[in-house]
């Protein structure tokens, strides 16, 4: 009974409790509704200008935060469309039209270089940076942009474009690095020093094929007539290239070309003790055209008749001393020489050549009363021919 009792107290203390917190719920909720609406407007007013920067794009407020996302989005899809299209152009070019964009870079480096050999130069250092940058490895443009500078007498910015030009140009185009070596040899010779040129001389024989600069370097101390600087090359150039004909007929014209008669004469004998027996008469006929061109045409004359007494039955250097002759104006000796070359005993297939180019020479320098006579002598001789093999 007691604990019965003692649950019934309880119980209305519960009550109480409960009603008074739905007491106090309700008179909130009625002071919600109650409130004045210019309040509540005020107040949102207040919120939104003191939590919201539109000018920075910040804002506090839940539709704001989601016009703000929306922003995003449509900008990152246009971002996206825009990565999607560079993508698909991309994508969209094949081979030919790859091949059609290299074409057109080709073209416009044509064009400039074409630019270039008609004269017309650019007239600032920007515009041949440009060149330089379109096409690098074009000696044209680099030789260019050199005499550019030597025309204002800037010799130092002339060896400067000289310097970058050689580390510039790729390895593999090892004909446009040896122009440009060439060039700077050139500009040594003219506006440095017999130190500055032998410096850059040598950087040019370890880079490059020093046969070919050797042999650019005779005619560099021919052209600046340098006698002495000459030979003491020349006795270096032999000694390298010894057994290289060409080396010895490039010495013996550079030592004419400075009247070194003597000199180039020597240079001949010294050939025929170095090289090979069978390159004796090659070597000879070519040292009588260099007398013939630089030297005395008479000591031409008397080197092609020594050759052909010990060598009658050689064509070609029948031809090349009527040819030698023709270019000295000579027309009657080499009319005399035809005639005693056909007058020999020779193999069919020599003659002929020997008629033709008898025939050949009276067309351009004889007269058609010329041509006819050898003409007859060149039947007669198959008649003969014919009745020899019927006998």
């Amino acid at each position: 009974m007691n604990g019965i009792m003692k649950s019934n107290k309880k119980t209305p203390l519960r009550k109480r409790k409960l009603e008074k917190k739905s007491d106090t719920c309700k008179s909130k909720k009625l002071k919600k509704k109650n409130r004045n609406p210019i309040d509540m407007n005020k107040t949102e007013e207040v919120n939104e200008n003191t939590l919201s920067l539109p000018q920075c794009g910040f804002y506090w407020d839940s539709l704001s935060d989601l016009k703000l996302k929306a922003d995003i989005e449509t900008s990152s899809d246009s971002e996206d469309d825009t990565e999607k299209q560079k993508t698909s152009k991309v994508k969209k070019l094949n081979a030919a039209q790859r091949r059609e964009q290299e074409r057109q870079k080709e073209r416009e480096i044509r064009a400039r270089e074409e630019a270039l050999a008609s004269n017309q130069m650019p007239n600032s250092v920007d515009q041949f940076d440009r060149l330089v940058l379109a096409s690098p490895d074009s000696s044209l443009v680099w030789l260019q942009y050199m005499a550019y500078h030597l025309q204002a007498t800037e010799v130092e910015k002339a060896r400067a474009v000289a310097k970058r030009a050689i580390k510039t140009i790729n390895f593999r185009e090892e004909n446009e690095k040896l122009n440009v070596w060439n060039a700077w040899l050139n500009l040594e010779s003219k506006f440095g020093t017999s130190e500055t040129l032998n410096d850059v001389f040598q950087e040019a024989v370890k880079s490059n094929d020093a046969l070919k600069i050797y042999t650019h370097m005779l005619t560099v101390h021919v052209e600046s007539k340098r006698q002495f600087e000459l030979q003491k090359l020349v006795n270096t150039f032999i000694v390298k290239f010894k057994q290289n004909p060409q080396v010895w007929v490039e010495c013996g014209s550079a030592l004419l070309k400075l009247g070194l008669k003597d000199k180039s004469r020597q240079i001949m004998q010294r050939a025929l003790q170095s090289l090979q027996p069978s390159e004796h008469v090659n070597i000879m006929v070519r040292f009588a055209n260099l007398e013939n061109q630089f030297g005395d045409k008479e000591r031409s004359q008397t080197l092609f008749e020594q050759i052909l007494s010990s060598y009658p039955k050689r064509v070609d250097i029948w031809s090349s001393y009527v040819d030698s002759l023709v270019k000295s104006g000579e027309i009657l000796i080499a009319r005399k020489v035809l005639e005693r070359a056909i007058v020999q005993k020779l193999p069919p297939k020599k003659m002929k050549t020997l008629f033709k180019k008898f025939i050949s020479f009276e067309e351009k320098h004889g007269t058609s009363e010329d041509v006819q006579r050898v003409q007859r002598i060149a039947t007669e001789y198959i008649e003969n021919q014919c009745n020899e093999r019927i006998n």
